[in-house]
């Protein structure tokens, strides 16, 4: 039996040169470590504000329900839909937050493995939009299908 002894040696192998940040990269990546804090701070106060507004609809929605006509019948739902919707809000500001604060570690300490953190939480941002996005675009399509039949099946009653 022959041994196939044509494999290379990993010593004769080049190493892969490594990613430079020089310092124009490294000042774009700082700035916008800063702006993406600036982001995830507003994003961390838009979602509590968009969360107390929901638990505020539950509380004093549900306590005016009997005064108010039926069409606000169902503000307690809403204040649900708010809560739910501040919670969400939170996760993108989440991720950008420890996008920005391990970027601007990794570009401090020259730390590899915290710019690679830094990504990965900045690729969840941009995954989390990106579905969100699908999920919102797949409503409006649906919201316009049922419009357009909506508005032929009322026509044609007429």
């Amino acid at each position: 039996m022959e041994e196939n002894n044509h494999v290379t040696a990993v010593a004769n192998v080049p190493p892969e040169p490594p990613l430079v940040i020089n310092n124009e990269i490294h000042l774009f990546l700082s700035e916008t470590a800063k702006w993406s804090k600036f982001l995830a701070i507003v994003g961390f106060i838009m979602a509590a504000l968009i969360i107390l507004a929901g638990i505020a609809f539950m509380i004093f929605g549900s306590a005016f329900a009997a005064q108010l006509p039926a069409q606000f019948a169902f503000t307690g739902m809403i204040g649900v839909i708010y809560a739910v919707m501040g919670l969400l809000y939170y996760f993108p500001a989440k991720y950008l937050y420890d996008f920005s604060t391990y970027a601007h570690q990794a570009l401090a300490i020259q730390n590899q493995e915290a710019l690679v953190y830094a990504f990965s939480k900045l690729k969840s941002f941009y995954k989390f939009w990106g579905i969100m996005m699908v999920i919102v675009l797949a409503v409006y399509g649906v919201a316009l299908v049922f419009g357009v039949l909506g508005t032929l099946v009322f026509s044609a009653m007429n």
